[in-house]
């Protein structure tokens, strides 16, 4: 079932009220993965566990800190922002960049080319 954009709207404050993705869910007969979608095209997606309001660090505009994304470990750059290796990962990724292992292992195949 569709959702109009009345009703989308409807989800999204009644998620930023405090309604789980379970409940408006059921209550607007669509599966789960799919209210994640509709509310995440409206970037209201809060983390797990955060309080009302909170959005994920990852659609706030991102800090100079992420110009080293590919360029050191993910897991470093986790530590600078104050998120999740996952998340940095799965930026790294969306964006196309490879890691920085990868980067290392082609510059030294290429010296050994040379």
């Amino acid at each position: 079932m569709k959702l109009t954009e009345e009703q989308m709207n409807q989800c999204v404050e009644e998620y930023k009220a405090g309604d789980s993705l379970a409940t408006l869910a059921t209550r607007y007969g669509v599966s789960r993965v799919t209210m994640t979608k509709y509310l995440r095209d409206r970037a209201v997606i809060r983390k797990p566990g955060a309080p009302k309001g909170t959005k994920s660090k990852l659609r706030k505009e991102r800090g100079p800190e992420w110009d080293e994304l590919g360029k050191i470990p993910d897991e470093e750059l986790a530590k600078k922002v104050g998120c999740s290796r996952q998340n940095v990962t799965r930026v790294r990724k969306m964006l196309g960049l490879p890691s920085s292992r990868d980067v290392e292992i082609f510059n030294r195949m290429k010296g050994l080319s040379e």
